[in-house]
């Protein structure tokens, strides 16, 4: 065999370790839709507040539940990896615990046709139901928590409480669970994203949002690895960027009767697309 022979299959053989070592090395993998070009797709309702009663002040109660149905459906068409509700799934009877539950009876029906798994956030307005009855309709062990995907590696969701400390109010057990979370997810270089009912600046929501949102914002101002904080509670919703982290706050189905209101989520590793349907905004997002 000729020098030029060896020096060749020599050259062929370093490539093909290369190519395999890269790909089996923990520290060079990638995101999922970084390899793929494909994004994770998931779906967001905020704010369905059914209630058999009459319309009030805005709020078309027993629509929401057609509208409910459509979206459902809609969401269904899409296929996504999962679907977040992000509270006040109810509107709930202040004097009529029965009515209260059966309305939930109702929503529960509908939002169960999901072909894909549901995350529920707590609203102030479910607390109606009282809390046992909610932890086993919805079937939570726990009304905050974090989960993960594997058709994303690298983000992380987390889902908060914004009552467990009184009417949008976190209490310091969850605060120090937060915070304890988002510095773990920071080493693993994780990207996070944030749902809960209550948003936490004027600007992402001008007339309602949580009562003392400094204990959460002093947490996201700490770490860049908080993307987005998704919430409902102000059915006029709103958006803004702060310090790097995108606040969506998302329109309210109960206030959208003709239109509905929803959204599908197209999530990249240096962007977010929000398909907005009926009243909901579109929004491109970059990281």
């Amino acid at each position: 065999m000729t020098v030029k022979s060896i020096l060749f299959f020599t050259l062929i053989f370093a490539c093909n370790f290369s190519f395999c070592y890269a790909q089996n090395d923990p520290a060079k993998k990638q995101n999922t839709s970084e390899v793929n070009g494909t994004p994770l797709v998931f779906g967001v309702v905020a704010d369905i507040q059914y209630a058999d009663k009459d319309a009030l002040r805005g709020r078309f109660y027993r629509a929401s539940i057609n509208n409910l149905k459509n979206c459902v459906a809609a969401i269904n068409d899409e296929n996504p990896v999962f679907t977040v509700q992000l509270g006040d799934i109810i509107d709930g009877h202040k004097d009529d615990n029965h009515k209260t539950r059966a309305d939930l009876d109702s929503v529960v029906r509908v939002i169960s046709h999901l072909n894909m798994p549901l995350h529920h956030v707590i609203g102030n307005h479910d607390m109606l139901a009282g809390k046992a009855y909610l932890e086993a309709k919805l079937n939570m062990k726990s009304f905050y928590y974090d989960f993960t995907t594997p058709s994303c590696d690298g983000w992380r969701f987390v889902v908060l409480d914004g009552n467990d400390g009184g009417y949008g109010i976190m209490t310091d057990s969850q605060v120090e669970w937060f915070s304890l979370l988002i510095k773990e997810a920071e080493k693993r270089g994780e990207k996070v994203i944030c749902f809960c009912h209550y948003a936490l600046v004027p600007d992402a929501a001008a007339n309602h949002r949580m009562a003392k949102p400094e204990p959460v914002l002093e947490i996201l101002d700490s770490t860049g690895c908080v993307k987005a904080w998704f919430a409902g509670h102000d059915h006029k919703g709103g958006y803004c960027l702060r310090k790097e982290v995108h606040h969506i706050t998302m329109k309210g189905m109960v206030e959208a009767p003709e239109k509905n209101s929803f959204a599908i989520v197209k999530l990249y590793p240096d962007k977010m697309i929000i398909n907005g349907l009926g009243k909901e905004e579109s929004r491109l997002l970059q990281f």
